[in-house]
């Protein structure tokens, strides 16, 4: 049996307006949207503010097409692509996490290599942030607004919305 995740995207950005033209840009890749979770404010670290600016938010979006958790490789690197849409002054105005939900954990893309970081391709690694036991639990390596909870309503929401899919798979 063939095994898919829901792709997810996370967004951090100062501008809520641009959630628009990135599902646009972003819907040939993967479909539809079908989960958008609310904005939060991304204040618990200021890694992008220089970059970026302050009054940063973040929000993940799920897409209804399901795919091979192998495509998350060309998914992350692809991205790349459409941050650079963005850019002003060499500078990026949003950054995208590439991503995927099962029924059993949350995982996000990476550039970056890290000790809890498996590598899943060229220059690529799968950092599993929250895993399912009765409810999400965080990674000790998670990021704070992963840890926070905040996000957990969001990511229940599209773990079963993919249960569903599944289902019909």
């Amino acid at each position: 049996m063939e095994y898919f995740i829901k792709p997810i995207l996370g967004i951090i950005a100062s501008e809520e307006g641009l959630l628009d033209d990135i599902i646009k840009d972003v819907e040939g890749f993967f479909g539809k949207p079908d989960i958008f979770g609310e904005w939060r404010d991304f204040d618990h670290t200021d890694y992008y503010e220089m970059e970026m600016g302050k009054g940063l938010r973040r929000c993940f979006v799920s897409f209804e097409r399901l795919m091979s958790p192998e495509s998350s490789v060309e998914y992350k690197r692809w991205l790349a692509g459409v941050e650079d849409k963005y850019r002003h002054s060499g500078n990026r105005t949003v950054n995208l996490d590439a991503g995927y939900i099962d029924a059993n954990k949350v995982v996000l893309m990476s550039a970056k290599h890290g000790g809890n970081k498996i590598s899943v391709g060229k220059n690529t690694w799968a950092d599993l942030l929250l895993w399912y036991n009765k409810g999400w639990v965080a990674q000790p390596w998670a990021f704070p607004d992963f840890r926070d909870g905040g996000y957990f309503e969001t990511f229940m929401k599209m773990r079963s919305r993919f249960k569903e899919q599944s289902k019909k798979m």
